[in-house]
This record gives C-alpha cells, structure tokens and sequence, in this order.
C-alpha cells in the first residue's frame, strides 16, 4: 500500500505554475494510460483503472481529458512527434545515405520507448474516431516519404543496396510496432539497448554489400 501516496505525490508534485501543472500532470496521465492500455488492452482499461494508477479520483482526470479516445489520439500524436524529431535528426547528419538512416532507427526507438516504454496503445488505431484518424495518418504519411528518401539516397550514393525504399520502411516500421506489443523497460533489454539492435539489424539487412545487390 505504500505506492499509492507515492503516486498521488507525483501528482502533485508535477509542475510549478499552473501551466506547468497541468501540462505535467496531463503528460504523466497520458504515460501512465498508455501502459495501461499496453498491460490490458485500450477496451479492457477504464478511466477508473487510469485513477487508481495515479493515486486520484476519476472526476480529476477530467479536467485533462474528456475521454479514453482522447487520451488515445495524444498517444499516437506523441508517437508521429517524435518520428518527425528523430527525422530531422537523421537528415541534419554528415555522412552517406545509410548512416542517416541508420540514425533514424536508432533515434526514433530510443525516443519511442523512452516516452511510453514502446506502448502497444499505438496499434490501436481503429478505435480513433475519424477525424482523428485523418490527422494521424496524414503525419504518418510524411514520416513515410521522408523515411523512403533518406533510403533511395543511400541507394544513389551506393551505401545502400537496391532495396525497395517502401518495402523497406514497411519492414523497419512492421517491426517497431510488433516491439510495442512485448517490450517492457524492465525486461531483457533497456530502451537503449532495443534501440541499437534495431539500428544494427536495419544496417546489415540493407547495406552495400560487393557480392551483392
């Protein structure tokens, strides 16, 4: 029992002006929400179970969301945020082709699973409502182009093989959303360490080779 006044002191404790506060405290909601729904399900989690996480009573939460959807949508915003962050790291980088994408992999996972401990709540996309969807997918769409650049510039300046830049993404991006349904931070591997790997994987599956196009 002695968790819970520890939450409820996160709580509090979030933030020091008032929007400060809320944008601390709606942060920390959205987190623990996120590995809610990745412990139980979105549809198996309520609003309540959310509370109890946190130490607070469920009218509090309402003050920073209206319901589990929009804490979903924050989720998935969050999630094409820090795509687009890890983007233009890679793309500011010296180097060829692959080392940029190479970058991105490991950048976007370390992001990825440092704010929500790769949450599965991100597969969960039908239940956004519509309009929510459009945006979502239209900020996927542009992580997607640019992502298949970076890999048809590597395969300009030969550090890259002649891979396909969209089945290529198709496979890295399959493959970090498939992590968010069994990564846990606290499990075999840190989110570091996750994210080297994948980097490392991503680079021997799709680098130069003499022997080989």
């Amino acid at each position: 029992m002695p968790a819970r006044p520890r939450k409820a002191d996160a709580w509090k404790d979030a933030g020091q002006s008032r929007d400060e506060q809320f944008a601390a405290k709606r942060a920390a909601l959205i987190r623990k929400a996120a590995r809610a729904f990745s412990a139980r399900g979105f549809y198996n989690t309520s609003l309540d179970d959310i509370a109890a996480e946190l130490g607070v009573t469920k009218p509090a939460l309402y003050y920073y969301v209206k319901n589990k959807e929009e804490i979903l949508y924050a989720c998935h915003l969050i999630s094409n945020e820090l795509g687009t962050q890890a983007m233009t790291f890679a793309e500011s980088l010296p180097g060829c082709g692959l080392d940029r994408v190479v970058a991105l992999a490991r950048r976007y996972v370390e992001l990825l699973t440092g704010e929500f401990g790769a949450s599965a709540v991100l597969m969960e996309f039908d239940a956004l409502q519509p309009e929510n969807k459009k945006t979502i997918v239209a900020g996927r769409n542009r992580f997607d182009r640019r992502f298949r650049s970076l890999i048809a510039k590597g395969v300009e300046d030969g550090s890259i093989r002649k891979v396909d830049p969209k089945l290529t993404v198709f496979f890295f991006m399959g493959s970090v959303n498939w992590m968010t349904r069994w990564f846990r931070p606290d499990g075999t591997f840190n989110g570091q360490e996750m994210a080297d790997r994948f980097a490392d994987y991503l680079q021997e599956s799709i680098k130069a080779r003499s022997n080989q196009t």
